[in-house]
Parts: structure tokens; sequence; C-alpha cells
């Protein structure tokens, strides 16, 4: 085989596996979100099952506030709660009645559970 020949076959080579090379990233990327995804989804629910009660144990309630936290609260005290962070609920907090207070407390021991916010709740109701 001429030498011209070799080269040219090396070059076809070459551009055939760059071509594969970069189909291969193409799909791998499009595919990727989604292994993600799934790999997420599962270690979220072997970490929060949905079976898993999400409710302050009662021996850290205090008694005084035990029996409205028993109660399930499924609405937001307030429109966009699920979007505030722990130091926004805290601020909110601040300025908020007894009953709103006492809502807040019952929704987040219901769902978020964030002690941060559990604490200046209870503490918000008690004064």
């Amino acid at each position: 085989m001429p030498a011209f020949q070799i080269t040219d076959r090396i070059k076809q080579d070459v551009r055939n596996a760059r071509m594969i090379g970069e189909f291969t990233v193409k799909i791998g990327a499009q595919k990727l979100p989604g292994i993600i995804w799934g790999v997420v989804s599962k270690i979220r629910s072997s970490v929060y099952p949905e079976s898993a009660l999400r409710v302050r144990p009662e021996e850290s309630v205090p008694a005084t506030i035990h029996h409205e936290v028993t109660q399930t609260r499924s609405v937001e005290p307030c429109d966009g709660y699920d979007l505030l962070t722990g130091a926004q609920v805290v601020e909110l907090l601040s300025s908020v009645d007894l009953t709103e207070a006492q809502s807040i407390l019952e929704y987040e021991c219901t769902h978020r559970n964030r002690a941060l916010v559990i604490s200046a709740a209870e503490s918000a109701i008690t004064r």
C-alpha cells in the first residue's frame, strides 16, 4: 500500500472517531439530566420516605402548645409561605398576632419541621 493511501486512511479513521465521539457526548449530555434526577429521587426517597412521620416528637413540644400542634394543617398560613426561608419566617413572626403565629406553628410542625421556625413561633405565642 502506498504511503499516501495510508495517510488518507488514517485521516478518515480520525474523522470517523471524532464523529463517533461527538455523537456519544451529545447523546450522553441529553440523557445525563434524567440519570441525575433518577439518582437524586432514589436518594431523597431513601432519606425522606413518604411514610415517615414529619411531626416533632411530643416530648420536645411544651405542654401548653401541644394541643394546638396536634391539629393537622394543609393550607399555607399565608400566600407564598413555602417559598420563605427560615430567617424570613422568623422575621414575619415578629409582626404577626397570636392566631397567625399558632397557624404558622401548626403548619411548620406538620410540613417543613424547621427547628428555628418552630422555636420562634413558640416564643411568639408565649409572649
